[in-house]
């Protein structure tokens, strides 16, 4: 479901929240599955903005912090937010059950951002002009993929839209049928394509963000920004849909696609659910004794 709604859109971890916020620990999250420990993750932040010796420690143990409550602070919503996907499955998504989960959603990751940058501002704050000049064009560089994207003929970045789209929905489903394939790209070929909006936005936030950093205006007030950035992460500006007309259509297309399935297919997504869950259980076991 998650890479299903990614996929219709360029993909959300473009989210310029992170900006300047601790950006190689997300990006880099897929790594830490494999190399838990507050040590790489302090490098890869360290690396990516330039830290002297005094904000690598700060930012070393605030890593060890946020590791170690991890489990505590994320393991149950992400337990409970498995618990009613999983029931989605196997009885049916309704508008109903999709709201509790969006709600579910929201509320885990408002409080996993909250909670990181509680951490993270302190440090931010302390950045020198040319730590965030230089933090701001390696963050700027990660938006290249979708300008080169944009560049496309329209043709081509519609086919490239429906199998990006195809691609996620057979990671869940275990494949697809010809007649299912034809209707997915059907359906994602009407869909409209924000993603010029959206990149505009990423990077007049990434650009607000810095602008407010050079101004060295102390840790709350950093803080605030990056929040701020962050619950308006789905608006896109002007002329563009609203982000709860955006979520409205989002459940439409889930429903569309749950509809299109069969039960081999439902329990194949259940199945990858539950894999995707014990790799996060592991992940956070491993952070809480790193």
């Amino acid at each position: 479901m998650t890479r299903a709604d990614r996929a219709t859109g360029t993909s959300r971890r473009r989210l310029v929240l992170v900006s300047i916020v601790l950006a190689s620990l997300v990006v880099g999250c897929a790594g830490l599955l494999q190399n838990v420990g507050a040590r790489w993750v302090t490098r890869q932040i360290g690396e990516e903005l330039d830290l002297d010796e005094d904000q690598r420690e700060a930012t070393r143990m605030a890593v060890h912090r946020v590791m170690a409550a991890a489990p505590l602070v994320l393991g149950p919503g992400i337990d409970l937010l498995v618990a009613t996907v999983d029931r989605a499955i196997a009885k049916g998504f309704d508008e109903k059950n999709m709201l509790v989960i969006e709600k579910q959603i929201d509320r885990l990751l408002d409080k996993a951002v909250g909670w990181i940058l509680d951490e993270a501002a302190p440090i931010l704050a302390t950045l020198r002009d040319e730590q965030i000049d230089n933090a701001e064009r390696s963050l700027d560089e990660r938006l290249k993929e979708t300008r080169e994207e944009l560049a496309k003929p329209p043709d081509e970045r519609s086919e490239d839209r429906q199998d990006k789209f195809v691609d996620a929905i057979e990671e869940w489903t275990g494949g697809l049928s010809d007649t299912q394939e034809r209707a997915l790209r059907r359906y994602v070929a009407v869909l409209p394509d924000e993603a010029a909006a959206r990149l505009a936005a990423d990077e007049k936030r990434l650009a607000d963000i810095a602008d407010t950093l050079r101004q060295h205006p102390g840790a709350s007030v950093v803080r605030q920004a990056l929040w701020n950035a962050w619950k308006n992460r789905e608006d896109w500006g002007a002329n563009t849909r609203s982000p709860e007309e955006r979520r409205a259509a989002g459940r439409q297309t889930l429903f569309y696609v749950y509809g299109l399935l069969n039960a081999k297919q439902k329990d194949h997504m259940s199945e990858h659910l539950h894999e995707i869950h014990a790799k996060v259980r592991s992940f956070l076991g491993a952070a809480a004794g790193s």
